[in-house]
Order: C-alpha cells, then sequence, then structure tokens
C-alpha cells in the first residue's frame, strides 16, 4: 500500500530533538531531521541522538539562501554537510545549487547511492519542459531527485505528478507547496514517490500537513480500497 511518510523535524535544541525522534518513530516510517534549526554548535552533539535512526532518516541542512535557518558561512556549511554525509544515513539532502556551485562537496560525495539532489521553487511552478530538464541535470549527480515547486493552481500540482510517469528510472520526489499543492502531497506516493513529507506538530513548509492528518487519509484510502477490493 503507497502512502509512507516522513515526518520532517525542526528542533531548536538538542532535547527537543530527542523528544521529537521519540514521538515521530511510532507515527512515521522515515524521519527528516533539520539539523539547520538547531545551533551550529550543538549539530556534531546531535549525531549520537540520530546514531539510532540514521537507517531511516533523511539528514537536511538548509541555508536561509534555500529558505532554511542555517545562519553560518558558506565553509561552515560545506564541513558540517560532509560530516552528515561521513555518519551514513538513509539519504543526505545536498541541493542541486549546492552541488553544482562548489566542487570540493561533488568530489566529497564519491558514492551518491544516499544522496537527494534536491531543488525548490519557492515562488511558482515552472513549464513542464522547464521541470523536465531541471530533472534530466539532477540526475547526472544522483538517481535519487528531489523536485518541488509552490502552486499557484490545483493544475501545477497534477503537472508535477505527471512527471512520476515520465521519470521511472529514478527514485522522484516531487510534490507542491501551498494550499494547491496539499492533493499532490498526499497523492504523489500512489503515484511512485518513496515517501511523502509531513509535520510532528509545528509546519516546516507551506501547504505541509501534520503525520496524525497524513495518515487518517492514507488510513481511509487504504481502507476503501480494500473494502472495495473484497466487495469485487
Amino acid at each position: 500500500m503507497a502512502g509512507r511518510i516522513c515526518v520532517s523535524i525542526g528542533a531548536n535544541t538538542i532535547k527537543e530533538l530527542s523528544t521529537s525522534i521519540k514521538k515521530a518513530l511510532d507515527l512515521s516510517d522515515f524521519l527528516e531531521i533539520r539539523f539547520d534549526f538547531l545551533d551550529q554548535s550543538e549539530i556534531s552533539s546531535s549525531i549520537q541522538i540520530i546514531e539510532s535512526i540514521k537507517s531511516r532518516s533523511v539528514f537536511t541542512l538548509r541555508s536561509s539562501e534555500q529558505q532554511g535557518k542555517f545562519t553560518g558561512n558558506k565553509f561552515e556549511r560545506l564541513k558540517l554537510l560532509k560530516m552528515l554525509y561521513d555518519t551514513n544515513p538513509m539519504l543526505l539532502d545536498v541541493e542541486y545549487d549546492t552541488i553544482t556551485t562548489d566542487h570540493s562537496i561533488n568530489n566529497y560525495l564519491k558514492d551518491k547511492s544516499n544522496v537527494l539532489i534536491s531543488w525548490h521553487n519557492f515562488f511558482s511552478t515552472p513549464s513542464d519542459e522547464y521541470l523536465e530538464k531541471k530533472i534530466y541535470e539532477m540526475k547526472k549527480f544522483s538517481n535519487n531527485i528531489k523536485l518541488v515547486t509552490m502552486a499557484t493552481t490545483i493544475k501545477d500540482s497534477l503537472r508535477l505528478l505527471n512527471l512520476y510517469d515520465k521519470f521511472q528510472d529514478i527514485n522522484l520526489i516531487t510534490f507542491a507547496m501551498g494550499n494547491c499543492g496539499i492533493i499532490s502531497r498526499i497523492l504523489c506516493t500512489f503515484y511512485g514517490s518513496p515517501f511523502t513529507y509531513g509535520s510532528l506538530e509545528k509546519t516546516i513548509a507551506p501547504g505541509q500537513l501534520s503525520v496524525i492528518e497524513m495518515r487518517r487519509i492514507y488510513d481511509r484510502i487504504n481502507k476503501s480500497f480494500l473494502d472495495n477490493v473484497i466487495t469485487n
């Protein structure tokens, strides 16, 4: 059944991170640890907390230019990304702009089988041609691709979902942000995404639903599907 959920955890302290992880483990299939929410001095110390769950975690360190919370400079962020990569998580989220503008990080991530190349447009959803070209460029670096845009209409969400049929040879995660993007957050796992993203309690991205809300929706969809199979 489709409907696997990755809970995004944006904790401001190590104590809050530990508490959030414990809550999320019972509710989700995967966890996204947003290290950029932590104070830079605490990121190294937090590694001990996530050691036992790293095999089911996406590690993310968003810069302020990427709508993230990390306030350090470029070189500090690259150093931390390399450190996170060395811990061998399920996936390390590295922005397309980062890996294409800095050769040191590209060369350091020799085995990109657990690297998730991400690209976000926080304002709109470009044309189909633009999106397809972007994915072709991104897949040069990894087979794991995350492409997220801002939906201004429901049609934007549907256009993103259509990308799954065109790129069946990669592990694609694509959906839209905003209220018009909610439907794509829900349906993307039925189209081929390995998982979708949800929040634990506080929303981290526009249009993001809580894991409890998403679990209820998926349970209802799966129950309806099973009832239909049994009836027929």
